[in-house]
C-alpha cells in the first residue's frame, strides 16, 4: 500500500458538502497548493436517502452557483427553488383555510434544492479530476497538531485496515458532527436552543398543491403552479414540518421541534413520526398514506456554536464541524459558504505572508459574534410559530435583516474586513436591534390579541423594502459602496423595528397607542412590550420622525392596502430615493 506521508500545504478532514466545495474553492484561487480530502465514505452515493440539508437560500446559492461556477449544473439537475413558503397555525384545518406566507413567483436570485448524494457525487468528479488528491475510503484515526512545523495526520483505509500519515501546514475539519477538532480541544457548546429533528425521503412527488382541490386557492395564490418548488413549512405550536422536492423525483419531509414541547422520542422512527404526523400534521400524513421512506434519521440537541473556529495555529473548522444554528430558514450552506470563504482568505494570506495573529483573532470574533445572534433568530421562538399574526410580522423582519444586512457580507465579499466591520456603528445597532426585535416577537405571541393574519401574506412583494433589499444582492459594487448600502439598510431596518412595534401596541394594548403617537418619538433600540420599562430603558429618547413610508411598506406586505401599479411603482421610488438621499458619514 501507498504510503501517503507527503506534505501537503492543506487537508481537509471530510469530503461531504463543506469539504468538497472548499476543496474546489482552493484549486480555483490558489491551485499552487497541495490539497487533499480524507473521507470514510466511498462513491457511488446513494441518491435521496443520503443526506439531509436540501435546501438553499441567497447567500449559500450564490456561493456555489457563481463563485464556485456550479449555476448552469445546478440548473440542470437541481430544481430552482420558489422561495420559503409558511403556513403557520391551524394544523387541522383544510389547507386552504391556513394562513399561507410565501412568493407570488419566482425570485429574482436564484436559490436551489439540491439532491445531496446526486451533488456530491458530482462534486467528488470534479475534485478529483483536479490535482486534489482526493483520499476515499479513509478514516481519521488521530492528529498531532504542530504549530511551528507540519501537522500530523493518521489515517486508515477502511478495506485494508492499514494505517498511513499524511502532514499538512493546514488541517481544515470538514467532518461535520463528528467534530474531530472541536472535540479534541472541547470547543463545543450547547445553547439553551434545544431542537430535535427527524426526517426521510419518499419516492415520488409529494405536491403540496394536491393537498387542496383544484379551485381559487390554486388560480389566486399560485397562477405559476410553482408551489410545488419551494421549501413548503407547516407550522404549530413549538414545531415545524419541511416538504422539499427533489431533482431525482423524491421528496424530503422533515420534523423539527423545540424538545421541550416535542421530545426527540416521539419521533425516534418512521412509525412513530408517522403517528405524531397523524396527530399534529395530519394532512401531511393523509398524503404519506402508502408510502414506504427510503430513509430515516434523526437529531437530538441539533443546535449548537463553538469557542472557537479559526486558529492563528492553522487549523479550521467549516460548515457543521463548527457551529449549527437552526434549519427553520435554509442556512446551512451560508454557514459553509462563509467559513469556507474565511478559510480560504486565511490561507491565502499565510501563503503570502502576511497572515497575523490578530487577523485570526478579527475573524473568528466577527463569525462567531455573527452566529451568536443570527442564533436568536431561532431560540425561544418555536412557541410563535402557530400564531400567524406574529410568524407575519418576524417574517418581514427576519427577511429584510437576511437580505439587508447578512447576506450583503458574503455577496460583496465583506467578510474579507472583519475588523473594519467589528468598528462599524450600524453593524453594532442592527445586532442589538435584532435581539430587541426577537424578544419582541416573542413577547408578543404569549400575548392576549385578536388581530388575526390575512389569509396570503406576499413576501416579497413587488414593489418593497424587501424586494428593494433582494435586488441589491444582484447588483456589482465595490466593497465601499456595499458598506454604505449596508448602512442604509440598517436605518430602514430600525425605521421598520418602529412599525412592528406600533403595530405590536395596537394588537395588545391599544389604550397605549395614540399617547406613543403623539410622542413622535420612538427609541428602536428600547422597543418592548413591557409598558413599566419604557421610561427606564429610553423608549422616547429619540428625534421625533417620519413613518409614513415604512408604514406604507408594511401595509403593501400585509394586503391592507393594494394601489396601482403607478402608486406601488411610486412608492418603491420613494424607498429608493429615501436611500439615495441620506446623509451618510463615510465608511472607508
Amino acid at each position: 500500500m501507498e504510503q501517503h506521508n507527503q506534505d501537503y500545504d492543506v487537508v481537509i478532514c471530510g469530503g461531504g458538502l463543506a469539504g468538497l466545495t472548499l476543496a474546489r474553492h482552493l484549486q480555483q484561487s490558489l491551485p499552487q497548493l497541495s490539497v487533499a480530502v480524507i473521507e470514510k465514505t466511498v462513491r457511488p452515493l446513494p441518491e435521496a436517502g443520503f443526506k439531509v440539508g436540501e435546501s438553499s437560500v441567497e447567500g449559500g446559492s450564490n456561493y456555489i452557483g457563481r463563485v464556485l461556477g456550479m449555476h448552469d449544473y445546478l440548473k440542470e439537475h437541481h430544481f430552482l427553488k420558489n422561495g420559503l413558503r409558511f403556513f403557520p397555525g391551524g394544523s387541522h384545518l383544510p389547507l386552504d383555510q391556513r394562513p399561507e406566507m410565501g412568493p407570488p413567483c419566482l425570485p429574482l436570485l436564484p436559490a436551489y434544492q439540491i439532491d445531496r448524494g446526486v451533488f456530491e457525487n458530482h462534486l467528488r468528479s470534479l475534485v478529483a479530476d483536479t490535482n486534489v488528491d482526493f483520499l476515499e475510503g479513509y478514516s481519521l484515526q488521530d492528529f498531532s497538531l504542530m504549530p511551528d512545523s507540519s501537522h500530523e495526520i493518521k489515517i486508515q483505509r477502511m478495506d485494508t485496515q492499514e494505517q498511513s500519515t499524511v502532514k499538512c501546514r493546514w488541517m481544515v475539519d470538514a467532518s461535520g458532527r463528528r467534530f474531530f477538532l472541536q472535540s479534541k480541544f472541547d470547543l463545543k457548546n450547547r445553547w439553551e436552543h434545544k431542537l430535535g429533528a427527524s426526517w426521510f425521503r419518499v419516492d415520488g412527488r409529494l405536491d403540496i398543491n394536491d393537498f387542496v382541490p383544484k379551485g381559487e386557492w390554486h388560480v389566486q395564490r399560485d397562477p405559476d403552479n410553482i408551489r410545488y418548488f419551494s421549501t413548503n413549512h407547516l407550522m404549530g405550536h413549538g414545531y415545524w414540518v419541511w416538504l422539499i422536492p427533489l431533482g431525482s423525483e423524491h421528496t424530503s419531509v422533515g420534523i423539527v421541534a423545540a424538545e421541550e414541547l416535542h421530545p426527540i422520542k416521539e419521533r425516534s422512527s418512521y412509525e412513530t413520526s408517522y403517528a405524531w404526523l397523524q396527530e399534529h400534521e395530519p394532512i401531511v400524513a393523509k398524503h404519506l398514506e402508502g408510502k414506504q421512506p427510503l430513509d430515516f434519521k434523526c437529531f437530538k440537541n441539533c443546535s449548537y456554536g463553538s469557542e472557537q473556529t479559526f486558529s492563528f495555529d492553522r487549523w479550521a473548522c467549516v460548515g457543521e464541524a463548527g457551529v449549527f444554528l437552526d434549519p427553520l430558514y435554509s442556512y446551512g450552506l451560508d454557514f459553509i459558504a462563509m467559513s469556507n470563504c474565511i478559510t480560504v482568505e486565511l490561507i491565502t494570506r499565510d501563503h503570502n505572508n502576511e497572515l497575523s495573529k490578530q487577523d485570526v483573532d478579527h475573524f473568528n470574533h466577527f463569525y462567531l459574534s455573527l452566529t451568536n445572534n443570527l442564533m436568536q433568530l431561532f431560540n425561544g421562538s418555536y412557541h410563535v410559530f402557530n400564531k400567524a399574526h406574529v410568524m407575519m410580522a418576524k417574517l418581514y423582519w427576519d427577511t429584510g435583516f437576511y437580505w439587508g444586512f447578512f447576506a450583503p457580507l458574503s455577496f460583496f465579499q465583506l467578510y474579507k474586513k472583519p475588523e473594519l466591520l467589528s468598528q462599524l456603528q450600524c453593524m453594532k445597532n442592527t445586532l442589538t436591534l435584532n435581539l430587541r426585535m426577537q424578544q419582541m416577537f416573542k413577547d408578543w405571541a404569549k400575548m392576549e390579541t385578536s388581530t388575526k393574519a390575512p389569509d396570503f401574506t406576499k413576501y416579497p412583494h413587488l414593489y418593497s423594502y424587501l424586494s428593494r433589499a433582494h435586488v441589491e444582492l444582484s447588483r456589482k459594487k465595490s466593497q465601499k459602496r456595499a458598506l454604505r448600502d449596508i448602512e442604509k439598510n440598517c436605518r430602514m431596518l430600525e425605521d421598520a423595528a418602529r412599525v412592528w412595534f406600533l403595530r405590536a401596541v395596537e394588537s395588545t394594548m391599544p389604550e397605549r397607542l395614540e399617547a406613543i403617537k403623539q410622542s413622535g418619538r420612538i427609541n428602536p433600540y428600547a422597543i418592548s412590550l413591557d409598558p413599566s420599562k419604557w421610561q427606564e430603558d429610553g423608549l422616547f429618547d429619540s428625534e421625533p420622525g417620519k413613518l409614513d413610508l415604512m408604514s406604507r411598506d408594511i401595509q403593501f406586505y400585509c394586503g391592507e392596502i393594494e394601489g396601482s401599479k403607478a402608486t406601488k411603482l411610486y412608492h418603491l421610488f420613494r424607498l429608493y430615493l429615501w436611500g439615495w438621499t441620506m446623509k451618510l458619514k463615510e465608511t472607508g
